[in-house]
């Protein structure tokens, strides 16, 4: 068994090497688990993976002594540290005192037993600042940690904001938009902007912007619970000024078989002030995750009848998986006056306000994909891609135009088809 001092030597060691260059450990949780029993450890450290994917655990299967506590000291600030009492209650007491006399800067949190609530006192006395009860529950965790967090907010740094964005239907030009708006954020100001391509199937990012993936972000997932800022830089690739995740050149490389990108996007949000995500498909387990992690959401649609009957079966599916609707922001791309619906005809019709408008312009795409660059900005398109960019990073702070009252005079035989569409 490896003595206290070497694993806290070791713990200290990867922490400072890793605050001396990284976003990364500014703003991860740093968690300390104490305890010589091992089912404890496992069964903790199963409940923080699930809640805090990307946090960096240590073990220490031993009680710190007043000789070692020293060591304790030079822990982070921010950094929590989970005490089994339960083990050894006379050694867990003698230890959180110690802990607590020579390491202020940890935040300690006691596991002691359900039935005992002298000990829960006397461990709150002895310089705990919250405590778990055994049998241990994801509940119960949760709770402790928002809680601390609000105590010391230093545990968590400002975590980034997610943007995802998704099609009505294939070829509404949805890659386009993440593309364009994830590099108006970059210039509207944001210094870590992150455009993720999670298109497993047809994802074009690495095409439209004339990149070849070394590595994918089905790397990314498999290392999920092991990503560090050393291995996400040899994942990501930098264009545009930004970082940018692709998908698997190939799609037998795994990219079939992802379901889940919380742990990703929660590890992306520790490092990115913006993260625009790209996702190919509005429907299915992978395309849901990572709209539940979004803070906002575009559904990117044109203003012809079979994509915006396309649009409404969207907003029906996520309505009824729980998704605010207020959360999904409609953008009608590829906007043709001549051909299709009016903008106020839409919003009557999917009882949707319209977010942006962003008009036809085979030219200006062209010449931009041609290159690889994002549209110019002296284009009619390209100054409302720059002008959805802004409102999406909170630099647009033109007033919001009052709401108009909206009519289905003369149009109740379209609207029924949409309705119709929805049952």
């Amino acid at each position: 068994m490896n003595n206290v001092r070497s694993q806290v030597d070791s713990a200290v060691r990867y922490f400072l090497r890793k605050g001396g260059n990284s976003n990364l450990a500014s703003g991860a949780w740093r968690i300390f688990v104490v305890s010589p029993n091992r089912n404890t450890v496992l069964e903790l450290s199963a409940l923080l993976s699930r809640l805090l994917p990307t946090a960096q655990v240590v073990e220490i299967d031993e009680y710190p002594s007043s000789r070692n506590t020293g060591d304790l000291a030079e822990f982070p600030l921010g950094s929590l540290c989970f005490l089994d009492l339960s083990s050894d209650r006379e050694a867990g007491l003698l230890a959180l005192s110690t802990i607590a006399q020579a390491a202020p800067r940890l935040t300690i949190i006691a596991l002691v037993p359900n039935s005992d609530p002298q000990q829960i006192l006397q461990a709150l006395r002895t310089g705990a600042r919250d405590f778990l009860t055994s049998p241990l529950e994801e509940g119960q965790l949760k709770s402790v940690l928002d809680k601390v967090a609000q105590i010391i907010p230093e545990l968590i740094a400002e975590r980034g904001r997610v943007v995802t964005v998704v099609p009505a239907k294939g070829g509404c030009g949805a890659s386009t938009v993440a593309f364009n708006v994830s590099a108006g954020i970059r210039r509207s100001g944001s210094q870590r902007t992150l455009l993720a391509d999670l298109d497993p199937h047809t994802g074009t990012q690495a095409f439209q912007m004339k990149l070849k993936p070394s590595f994918s972000f089905v790397d990314a997932v498999g290392h999920a619970s092991g990503l560090d800022i050393d291995l996400w830089k040899g994942i990501v690739q930098q264009a545009q000024g930004m970082d940018v995740l692709l998908p698997p050149e190939n799609i037998a490389d795994g990219g079939q078989d992802v379901t889940d990108s919380r742990a990703l996007l929660e590890f992306a949000t520790r490092l990115y002030n913006n993260i625009v995500v790209d996702m190919g498909m509005p429907y299915g387990e992978w395309a849901l995750s990572a709209v539940r992690a979004a803070d906002e959401v575009l559904l990117v649609s044109t203003n012809e009848l079979p994509a915006l009957q396309a649009a409404q079966r969207v907003l029906n599916y996520y309505e009824s998986q729980g998704i605010p609707r207020q959360r999904i922001r409609l953008v009608l791309n590829r906007f043709r006056k001549e051909v299709g619906l009016s903008k106020e005809m839409v919003e009557t019709a999917l009882q949707t306000e319209v977010y942006q408008v962003l008009m036809s312009d085979y030219e200006a795409v062209q010449r931009a994909l041609l290159d690889g660059k994002p549209i110019a900005q002296a284009t009619v398109l390209g100054k409302q891609l720059g002008q959805l960019a802004a409102r999406l990073a909170g630099t647009d702070d033109k007033p919001k135009p009052a709401e108009k009252k909206k009519t289905a005079t003369g149009l109740s035989g379209f609207f029924n088809l949409f309705s119709r569409s929805s049952t």
